[in-house]
């Protein structure tokens, strides 16, 4: 990978450029080729799930699975053991408060940590220091009513942890994975989290009204002692499986373009000549800004109010967001040989805009087929997002650059969240998904005007 910015960097990696062709008459080509060639399904579905011939993408895959298990389990434990205990609203929302806003502030800080530790090390650091929290904190509840100031002094260090983690999980690919299964690993990683999440969040139900909070916050504790398990299980190599495409670019340059090709370029000089991460910053942002306060403020008044809809009216059209999210994940990962990724890539994000644009004129299966669709393409422009991510950023300066990606992202979500409520007051929540969708598609079609991203 090259250390500084160009078209070059969009071009079918040295990897996967076919060698040269002996001369071999038409007609046995074809009959070899006929003979020897697999089905395109085949080739596909062999393409998502290669990444699990490597053993440290097993380990992660299954260890992150059961830790978002466990995250599901701690989102319903903790506000049931805040108001089953006599605790108000007002006393949750310190506590969110508490945990979220040190989650966010922690991003960039932990992309650093990132490219200075290594992704593995701050995963499993934060691992083992969130297992002993959350183990605490079942400890308190299993003993009794926790006060507000010991949620709290869990919830901070909690949510820093939590905020440092991110970009390291984003980052550690490339780390394990060469560069074509990076687009499979990713896919994989998005359907997990999906499916994980769908699973978690019945099971925890169950969990905790069987039982109490206390025990789903203490197998929240051992998800992330499992967790932590299979990270240091992981044997890192010095150097990262897509390094050897870097290195094999380097020895066949003259002399100047090899070490022009090992100067190490720095986060600020890659940020200010990067015309792709300026784009993927902005989409990024846009992202969190349109449908962050939509699905969590503007989407539970519509069906609450214009739509007349019940609660699980509510439920219906989430569930349909994550059962696309998790299909589309899927796919995606099926999409290894597509030629032009990054023309698919801002295509989806135009049907999300649609989509979600579209929604409160649906009814409620139809709002529910519009989450669907709108989680499906999501997914796919994620996946391929963050795959040329990883593939065109140094990999001494990824972590910093996705902490960078996801404070923009989750940095707009108060943002969102406060406007779309002021917004829905004012206007009715219907009409913000039509201007959402707008400026949504408007960025993407902006995206569009980028040569080198729509043609990757």
């Amino acid at each position: 990978m090259s250390s500084s910015f160009s078209p070059d960097e969009f071009t079918p990696a040295a990897g996967e450029a076919q060698a040269p062709e002996t001369p071999v008459a038409a007609s046995e080509t074809g009959v070899k080729s006929a003979a020897t060639k697999p089905s395109t399904a085949k080739q596909a579905v062999g393409g998502l799930l290669r990444p699990f011939k490597v053993l440290n993408f097993s380990l992660l895959f299954g260890g992150q699975t059961i830790s978002v298990i466990g995250n599901a389990l701690y989102t319903v434990a903790l506000p049931w053991l805040i108001l089953n205990n006599g605790g108000s609203a007002q006393e949750l929302g310190i506590v969110l408060a508490a945990y979220g806003i040190p989650r966010m502030g922690c991003m960039l800080m932990g992309g650093w940590l990132a490219d200075r530790l290594r992704p593995r090390r701050v995963m499993l650091i934060a691992d083992i220091v969130r297992a002993v929290l959350v183990g605490l904190l079942a400890l308190l509840a299993l003993q009794g009513h926790p006060t507000l100031w010991q949620l709290c002094a869990i919830a901070v260090p909690l949510g820093a942890l939590g905020g440092a983690f991110m970009p390291a999980s984003m980052s550690i690919l490339p780390d394990i994975l060469n560069d074509d299964d990076l687009q499979g690993g990713n896919a994989l990683n998005m359907s997990s989290m999906q499916g994980a999440n769908l699973l978690g969040s019945a099971v925890a139900g169950v969990i905790v009204a069987i039982f109490t909070a206390g025990v789903g916050l203490l197998i929240d504790a051992a998800t992330f002692v499992i967790s932590a398990v299979s990270l240091a299980l992981m044997r890192m190599k010095s150097s990262a499986p897509g390094n050897k495409r870097e290195a094999g670019a380097a020895s066949a340059a003259s002399p100047d373009e090899a070490q022009a090709q090992e100067a190490p370029v720095s986060f600020l000089s890659f940020l200010r000549s990067s015309q792709l991460i300026h784009v993927v910053l902005l989409i990024a942002v846009a992202g969190g800004f349109c449908l962050g306060g939509l699905i969590e403020v503007a989407l539970p008044a519509f069906v609450h109010g214009p739509m007349h809809g019940s609660a699980s009216d509510y439920g219906i059209i989430l569930a349909g967001a994550s059962a696309g999210a998790l299909v589309g994940g899927i796919f995606a990962g099926m999409l290894g040989k597509l030629k032009y990724k990054g023309l698919t890539m801002l295509g989806s994000g135009l049907l999300v805009a649609v989509s979600f644009g579209l929604l409160p004129f649906a009814g409620v299966l139809g709002a529910a087929v519009c989450m669907l669709i709108g989680g499906l393409t999501n997914s796919i422009t994620n996946v391929l997002l963050f795959t040329k991510i990883q593939l065109i950023v140094p990999r001494h300066l990824l972590g910093r650059m996705m902490g960078l990606i996801t404070f923009g992202s989750f940095g707009m979500y108060p943002v969102s969240a406060a406007l779309m409520g002021v917004l829905s007051n004012q206007f009715g929540p219907a009409l913000l998904f039509p201007c959402s969708g707008l400026l949504l598609a408007l960025v993407m079609l902006l995206a569009m005007t980028q040569k080198s991203l729509r043609e990757s």
